[in-house]
């Protein structure tokens, strides 16, 4: 018997997000909270809290189970978390905890892999076989798919797409390496641009929009500068698109995808830098640039959501011995 429900759980480093969603990708029900900085088991009370409140009153046969999305890396197969960079979550057993109190079947799988599992599911990727998913916010993340499948590696720690290095003895990463994409992209990144420029005569504009206080810019003042046409802002962003099209390129001669996904706060509200990235694709890439289409990400803030729910509907198919 095909289920009719999942819940999907989005744990960022800011915020968690919780919706009861159809097969079809429809979110029924949702519920937020700011992510609790009390520690491991408050982030997994938090977690099981909303749980109930976006199930509450579906019998547990309507019910697949579970998906949860984390900013980690997860061992897959193990579902155990391997390393986890923005929240004190490395080696709790958040999917058992869950499961303990709960009684619903949980899988735990790293946010951006989900992200573009929901982006494959019901959003910008349907139909498409190999694609990059990349997203651009506080960290920078993605997820990969070949063959219409997500690829994880060997064990599922793969995928880290915003650790790729791209400069030697670049500037440091939160992860503790140096030179990573997400070093030059992230929202703390831009931000220090921001404020570099915020500090001298050319950032009038960035400094207005943080209210004359060059120590608040953060990158969301760069963005709103650039896009009220702040030449100096558009700088900035515009170097950073650079920056993710070369990254992109040796994504591109390595994997041939058919399709770019940019998702993400940072690349949703600065589509200019998405398109100077893919003149860069355009200009510099080798063969492979021919089949490669850059799309924005259709689900914003709800593909975490849905990716996890498709996990968990996935999940009780395989268990069940049923196909999509």
């Amino acid at each position: 018997m095909r289920t009719s429900y999942a819940v999907g759980v989005d744990v960022g480093g800011t915020r968690i997000a919780v919706g009861l969603v159809e097969r079809k990708g429809r979110i029924v029900k949702d519920a937020k909270v700011l992510t609790p900085k009390g520690g491991p088991f408050a982030v997994v009370d938090a977690i099981i809290a909303l749980i109930e409140e976006a199930a509450a009153g579906v019998h547990p046969s309507e019910l697949a189970g579970v998906g949860i999305g984390l900013p980690a890396q997860i061992d897959f197969l193990r579902q155990s978390i391997e390393f986890c960079t923005n929240l004190p979550l490395a080696g709790v057993d958040v999917r058992a905890l869950v499961m303990s109190r709960l009684k619903h079947q949980v899988t735990i799988d790293n946010d951006g892999n989900l992200a573009a599992l929901g982006e494959s599911r019901y959003g910008a990727a349907q139909g498409i076989h190999d694609f990059l998913m990349i997203t651009l916010g506080t960290g920078v993340g993605g997820g990969m798919f070949f063959d219409g499948q997500p690829y994880r590696g060997s064990r599922g720690l793969g995928g880290e797409v915003g650790h790729m290095v791209i400069q030697l003895d670049g500037p440091p990463c939160p992860c503790g390496g140096t030179g990573h994409i997400e070093s030059y992209l992230g929202r703390p990144a831009i931000a220090v641009r921001g404020k570099e420029v915020g500090a001298t005569y050319r950032g009038k504009a960035i400094l207005d929009q943080a209210g004359g206080d060059v120590d608040t810019i953060t990158a969301e003042d760069v963005i709103k500068a650039a896009q009220a046409g702040d030449e100096s802002a558009t700088e900035i962003l515009m170097s950073a698109g650079v920056v993710l099209g070369r990254a992109l390129v040796g994504f591109v001669n390595l994997l041939n995808p058919q399709m770019i996904v940019v998702g993400g706060g940072v690349g949703e509200a600065a589509p200019f830098m998405v398109e100077r990235a893919s003149e860069i694709v355009a200009e510099e890439a080798l063969a492979g640039r021919r089949d490669v289409k850059f799309v924005q990400a259709e689900l914003g803030n709800d593909a975490g959501i849905l990716g996890a729910a498709a996990l968990a509907f996935d999940d009780y198919e395989a268990r069940e011995g049923l196909h999509r």
